[in-house]
């Protein structure tokens, strides 16, 4: 596994993390907006959406490379640090709760994927 293909693989997981913030962050703007009434169209005007957008597009593309130089049993294990910066970043942004039994599975998460991607 080349060095680029390495930190290509490491900016889909951080930009799956940050789309995943900015989804959550489109959902409370456009809620708080308008209160109960929170309409489709304050939700697709937010600019959180198109972060969220942006990413996802960008991260396919960088998908699309990446399983042309790295093999599919290697990159898609690393996929798995999303499920463990999503809760790490909530916690740091949204000021959201990460309990013991979480930041027990954030390890596990990441000794796993160390394991997985390694030759």
């Amino acid at each position: 596994m080349s060095i680029i293909s390495l930190l290509m693989l490491m900016l889909v997981v951080i930009l799956n993390t940050l789309a995943q913030l900015s989804l959550k962050y489109a959902f409370q703007s456009s809620s708080s907006t308008q209160a109960a009434s929170a309409s489709p169209r304050s939700f697709l005007l937010s600019p959180y959406f198109w972060i969220w957008f942006i990413c996802y597009v960008v991260v396919t593309i960088l998908w699309l490379v990446i399983l042309r130089t790295i093999p599919l049993s290697q990159a898609f294990p690393a996929l798995g640090l999303t499920f463990a910066l999503v809760p790490l970043a909530s916690y740091h942004f949204l000021s959201e709760r990460v309990v013991l039994s979480q930041w027990l599975g954030i390890v596990i998460i990441v000794a796993g994927v160390v394991l997985v991607v390694q030759k």
